[in-house]
């Protein structure tokens, strides 16, 4: 009697299933990186700013303007990688400014025309937040002097002269010299901003004088 031989079967792997929601994942983690990487713009600009008093100019550091270089080619590449794959980026991009009051959509796009356009770091009011004024409603001219719009300017001095009641500001003198200015002895009338919770720089009338000339200039 013949006798057959049986071919055992061959168990065909079975192929791994990839869930639905994987792609959604890879997109959301996508765009996470795209947020993080508009972050690090905004630390290199701290940097700038805290080196160069607040201005972008020919004698930045190069070093400082190649992490710039470096982070603002990965926004663009993170953001070449998403545009396509989800709708709704502006309103992610709106949600995560207004945490941080940063205008992350302009800086996006700032980010996408650069170097023709640098790409500052605004509020959502457009405002450059390391040209800020104290008051936080202005531009000051530049970082290189007090910090001032003129607005604020005009008004610190006006109240120094006159001795004027605002409630913006504090006026005072000290015998503290950690709260003076360099003009200033203990008996100087001081002027500062009223912001409960901090203490800003104080300026006597000589500091807001000096000012007014070197921005008249």
């Amino acid at each position: 009697m013949q006798t057959r031989q049986i071919t055992p079967l061959k168990r065909i792997p079975k192929q791994p299933t990839r869930p639905i929601s994987s792609v959604h994942i890879n997109v959301d983690a996508l765009v996470q990186d795209l947020l993080l990487a508009l972050k690090d713009v905004v630390a290199c600009q701290s940097m700038i700013a805290t080196n160069n008093n607040g201005r972008h100019t020919n004698k930045t550091n190069e070093l400082e303007l190649q992490k710039l270089r470096i982070a603002v080619n990965k926004v663009v590449s993170l953001h070449r990688r998403v545009k396509d794959r989800i709708t709704g980026l502006d309103e992610n991009l709106e949600e995560a400014g207004a945490k941080i009051d940063i205008d992350l959509k302009q800086l996006l796009n700032d980010c996408l025309r650069f170097p023709e356009v640098f790409p500052y770091v605004k509020n959502e009011q457009g405002l450059r937040k390391f040209f800020l004024c104290y008051c936080g409603e202005k531009e000051s001219f530049d970082q290189h002097g007090l910090r001032l719009c003129s607005s604020c300017l005009e008004d610190t001095l006006e109240c120094l002269k006159e001795k004027k009641k605002d409630k913006r500001f504090i006026l005072y003198s000290t015998y503290s010299a950690e709260v003076r200015c360099r003009h200033a002895d203990f008996k100087t009338l001081l002027v500062t901003f009223n912001k409960p919770g901090y203490w800003l720089p104080s300026w006597c009338q000589t500091c807001l004088i000096q000012e007014k000339q070197r921005l008249s200039k």
